[in-house]
């Protein structure tokens, strides 16, 4: 008796696990319904309001196409036109440093990278702020500290502490780096950064005339640009989908990127573009450039990523060392 009693009772479980398995399946088909005729309908309209919205807040790329011209077109001599020096080439002299600006200009590289932070009393320096952690201190304490001191050949150059961006501007002047671009990446977005940086370069023609401002946030760019639309500012792409399951996707990559190159670049007016090297390809490229903006890799610092780059792709690269350039290599 007790055989068929659990039979039944077996046989009413399998039924009613059976009935909740439909049951499941006909909610996600309800729900996927819903979803396809009303989620997407809205969302195609939100992307077309905000694409029409678009039109009528957009800054213009460059005023002066001239200069930009004059500052990311390339020279004569292309092997010192495609590297850029991070923090005026970090690996072989201390980063951010006069003196390695001094030796990138003396190799004669033109285009070198260097870090801005604000310091807590409102000045902004050249530094880089993760090191330094130059938000939490005064200029005065900061200038305290030898920056030599952080690199490991340090000992071959004089002491020098940490610069502010006029004393920036003055030792610029002072060696004639007419020819030079310099890219300033901004580490604090803050509005308060924004203003001190807008006032600077309108009151300093010349140094806003070989500068292009670099910043991670589209919004700062944009409220930059507002205050002061002369200023040649670019954007450094950092990848939000920290999800591997969304980066593997195709469709969502693909809807990711083309915001930023269709939506945020021509409103934000941006010219220039830095994009991870584990992400870029020649088609990234050209869609990028199809929009007006230059894409630059980082970070390339082994001599036949260098050569790929400059042969392959033809792309200007950001790097932390001069020393491992093709054409040097193949001199020595």
């Amino acid at each position: 008796m007790s055989y068929w009693r659990w039979l039944w009772l077996a046989l009413k479980m399998i039924y009613q696990l059976l009935c909740c398995s439909v049951s499941l399946i006909f909610f996600c088909f309800n729900v996927f319904w819903l979803f396809c005729n009303l989620a997407i309908p809205w969302c195609t309209l939100t992307l077309v309001v905000v694409c029409v919205a678009s039109k009528f807040v957009k800054l213009q790329r460059s005023p002066n196409e001239k200069r930009l011209l004059s500052l990311l077109s390339t020279p004569e001599d292309r092997p010192s036109y495609w590297p850029i020096a991070n923090r005026a080439a970090g690996y072989d002299a201390p980063e951010n440093s006069k003196a390695a600006i001094k030796k990138c200009l003396a190799r004669g590289y033109r285009n070198v990278l260097l870090d801005a932070g604000l310091t807590s009393c409102g000045e902004i320096v050249v530094a880089n702020p993760k090191r330094l952690n130059v938000p939490q201190q005064p200029l005065t304490e900061l200038q305290k500290l030898n920056i030599m001191d952080q690199h490991p050949m340090g000992s071959q150059y004089e002491a020098e502490t940490v610069a502010t961006l006029r004393q920036l501007s003055d030792f610029l002047d002072a060696e004639d780096a007419t020819q030079a671009t310099f890219f300033l990446r901004l580490h604090d977005n803050s509005p308060r950064m924004l203003d001190q940086l807008q006032k600077f370069m309108a009151d300093n023609e010349t140094f806003t005339q070989r500068t292009v401002v670099i910043s991670r946030s589209p919004l700062a760019i944009y409220q930059l640009r507002k205050l002061q639309p002369e200023i040649i500012c670019g954007l450094w792409h950092e990848t939000y989908l920290s999800l591997s399951i969304l980066k593997s996707s195709t469709l969502i990559t693909s809807v990711y990127g083309a915001i930023f190159r269709n939506i945020i670049a021509p409103v934000i007016g941006i010219s220039v573009v830095f994009l991870n090297k584990e992400e870029f390809n020649l088609h990234i490229a050209d869609l990028w450039r199809n929009v007006g903006v230059r894409p630059i890799v980082y970070m390339v610092n082994s001599p036949n990523e260098k050569r790929y780059f400059q042969k392959t792709m033809k792309i200007q690269y950001l790097t932390d060392s001069l020393r491992s350039e093709p054409h040097l290599l193949v001199k020595a």
